[in-house]
C-alpha cells in the first residue's frame, strides 16, 4: 500500500489558477472546468486529467496528463489561443510538497466542433511530479 499522496487535485488547481491569473484572460470570455451551456465563445476548458505513478521504495512521481480546450469562432483564433495557452501553462506549477521536473507536450490539435462551426482545439502537457512527502500512518 502506498502512503504517498497524489499531487493531481493540486496541479490542476494550480494550472487552472495559473490561467485565470494571466493574461489570457483578456482574450477569451472564461475560463471553466467543463463545458456548460450558454458559453460564449472564445472560451477555455480546463478539463480532463489523468495520472500514471512511478513509484519505488524510496521515491514517488507522477505523470500527471492536464487535457485544455479553446473553444473560437475560427480557426486563425484557435490556434491563436492555443498558442498563448501553451505558453502560459508550460510553466513549473508551485506546490507544497511536490514539484514538477518536466513539462511535455502530449497532443494539440485544432478541428471543427462538432456542432460543424466552432474552431475546437485541444491541448494535452504532461506534467512529471516528484513527490518531497512520504505520508506515514499512526
Amino acid at each position: 500500500m502506498s502512503n504517498w499522496v497524489s499531487a493531481h487535485e493540486e496541479l490542476y488547481n494550480g494550472v487552472f489558477n495559473t490561467v485565470l491569473q494571466s493574461p489570457l484572460t483578456a482574450k477569451v470570455n472564461s475560463v471553466e472546468d467543463g463545458v456548460k451551456k450558454e458559453l460564449v465563445t472564445p472560451y477555455i476548458v480546463i478539463g480532463e486529467t489523468n495520472v500514471t505513478e512511478s513509484v519505488t521504495s524510496t521515491s514517488m512521481r507522477e505523470d500527471i496528463a492536464v487535457q485544455m480546450h479553446v473553444y473560437a469562432d475560427s480557426k486563425p483564433e484557435c490556434r491563436e489561443l492555443m498558442k498563448w495557452l501553451k505558453f502560459y501553462t508550460r510553466v513549473k506549477i508551485p506546490m507544497e510538497h511536490y514539484e514538477v521536473e518536466k513539462i511535455r507536450l502530449s497532443n494539440e490539435q485544432v478541428m471543427t466542433d462538432i456542432d460543424q462551426y466552432t474552431a475546437h482545439g485541444v491541448l494535452r502537457l504532461v506534467y512529471t511530479v516528484r513527490h518531497h512527502v512520504l505520508y506515514r500512518q499512526n
